[in-house]
């Protein structure tokens, strides 16, 4: 049985529709049948990423010209976000991505830095904006982290997990930051102890991105972490082993010391 490529199933003509509906019941100018059809004539043609900027590239076109207007449109018509109450295993739906990267491609000004990240957070307890927060990390770096330190102590997950996978060096499929690899370990020092698995699993890619880079780094962070005791022994082993699999496999001494 032949397998349903992820752009097929994430980005389909029911998908749109849904969008549409939910975007025309809270601005009753959108033209959701013209938005729909535009839309999915060309997804024969489109891989995933494609799909994600041409969404984005019509909502330029079909909602109001006026950015936070438009903003303020597509998140209202934003469903209820993932349950908080969750530990791990509701990433959101991928249709929502286009959202995030609506407000990165309008909404990276000084003017509208606020208001948009204020945006970001709202869609990634949707779907993760950990791709649209990157150009926003590049062009307003200081501004933006330290917003992010607020976030890590948020009190939705998904928000706290931003704070780590945008931050990251080597986040698949997106563009790499100009900051500097160590940029996010303050966010990490603080999410360490995190009590969501969607979380913890995120902080320990993030350390093991570094540690492609910097391995004493990584495990200098790991161990200040672990010797914190904020978080639970068998978590905090995850973490580890998770964070540090890359230099384990590779035998490198720290690591396997630090792993036990």
């Amino acid at each position: 049985m032949a397998r349903i490529a992820l752009k097929d199933q994430f980005f389909t003509r029911e998908k749109v529709e849904l969008i549409g509906g939910e975007i025309e019941r809270v601005d009753s100018a959108f033209r959701r049948d013209e938005f729909v059809a535009v839309v999915v004539a060309r997804f024969p043609e489109l891989e995933l990423k494609a799909r994600i900027d041409w969404i984005a590239m019509r909502l330029e076109r079909h909602l109001p010209h006026d950015f936070r207007r438009a903003a303020d449109v597509l998140v209202r018509s934003l469903p209820a976000p993932a349950d908080p109450a969750l530990s791990d295993g509701d990433f959101g739906d991928f249709i929502y991505a286009p959202y995030a990267e609506y407000v990165a491609r309008r909404g990276r000004t000084v003017e509208d830095l606020d208001f948009s990240l204020t945006a970001l957070r709202e869609i990634t307890t949707r779907f993760s904006a950990e791709f649209a927060i990157r150009p926003f990390l590049d062009a307003f770096p200081d501004q933006v982290l330290a917003t992010l330190l607020v976030w890590t102590k948020d009190e939705h997950y998904h928000v706290r997990r931003l704070c780590s996978e945008g931050t990251r060096p080597r986040l698949p499929w997106a563009r790499n930051l100009t900051l500097s690899y160590d940029v996010g370990i303050p966010l990490l020092d603080r999410l360490f102890a995190d009590p969501t698995r969607h979380v913890t699993r995120s902080v320990a890619n993030h350390v093991n991105d570094i540690a492609k880079k910097d391995p004493d780094l990584a495990l200098d962070t790991l161990a200040r972490s672990r010797d914190t005791g904020h978080q639970r022994q068998r978590e905090m082993r995850y973490v580890i082993r998770h964070a540090a699999r890359t230099l384990i496999r590779a035998n490198h001494p720290r690591a396997l010391d630090l792993f036990g």
